[in-house]
């Protein structure tokens, strides 16, 4: 499967991550992105297959303790804590996706494949530095198998590298849900990337799940769990760039509010 034709679109995510990085400071995006760009209708059909009453007053009462928990934290916290746990997940999450996406391809596109996902590792290890995180620790999960592929979203859920866990013994935890969160839209955004935006399928309760636990309005985090499949493909590709930016945003709000209450974490 030649790489060749999707160059382009790998270099113009580096840039979309950048100008994501740079609204997220400004935290202006979200609200203009909100009306123009987001399905929530869509979110909520997805959504819906999978929760009840019962089940939300149960994710609610866990947001309110893991918030609860993150009150008070052991250690003094970097500045822009939670937007770093959330990149350093996509990056991971980034880079293991397009690396099992190519794991049984020849040689040659599985070098390639690597040298696009080691980018994306190095930069989680700088988040991961930033956050006082050993970097020898952050590395993409392998897929030597199909099935290790395909169990991706789940291996992230079980912790199969302890990140998460590290990430939230160095910070707290809502910290380790963004870590997570990120995980599974960094693998989102590889997948919608790397096909041009024909390929789409978010995993919903895991994005509804950590985002919840962080304390995301749904506003924020809904345009993530749309599956956009069937629509245009550069659509498809916008969208999920809004998206991201939007959740980027919203979580940079939250480190800034930190810093001007700090106490009332």
């Amino acid at each position: 499967m030649p790489m060749s034709p999707w160059s382009h679109r790998w270099s113009e995510s580096w840039r979309v991550l950048a100008y994501s990085a740079a609204a997220a400071l400004a935290f202006v995006v979200l609200e203009r992105l909100e009306l123009a760009l987001f399905d929530l209708a869509g979110a909520d059909r997805m959504l819906a297959r999978s929760r009840s009453a019962a089940a939300d007053d149960r994710l609610a009462a866990e947001a309110e303790a893991v918030a609860a928990r993150s009150r008070t934290p052991t250690v003094a916290l970097p500045a822009g804590h939670r937007l770093g746990a959330f990149r350093l997940g996509y990056e991971i999450g980034w880079a293991s996706e397009l690396a099992g996406s190519f794991a049984m391809s020849d040689a040659a596109v599985q070098a390639k494949a690597k040298l696009i996902a080691d980018a994306h590792v190095a930069i989680a290890r700088e988040q991961a530095r930033r956050l006082g995180i050993d970097d020898g620790d952050v590395a993409a999960l392998p897929s030597r198998t199909l099935t290790d592929f395909v169990r991706l979203q789940d291996r992230f859920e079980a912790d199969e590298s302890g990140l998460a866990r590290r990430v939230e013994a160095r910070l707290t935890p809502i910290d380790g849900h963004l870590f997570l969160l990120g995980a599974g839209v960094g693998g989102e955004a590889a997948r919608v990337q790397s096909s041009g935006g024909r390929l789409s399928g978010p995993s919903v309760e895991a994005i509804r799940r950590h985002a919840t636990l962080a304390g995301i309005a749904p506003a924020a985090w809904q345009p993530l769990a749309v599956d956009h499949s069937g629509e245009p493909q550069a659509a498809v590709l916008e969208r999920h760039r809004a998206a991201v930016a939007g959740v980027m945003a919203a979580i940079a709000a939250q480190d800034a509010a930190e810093i001007r209450a700090p106490a009332g974490r």
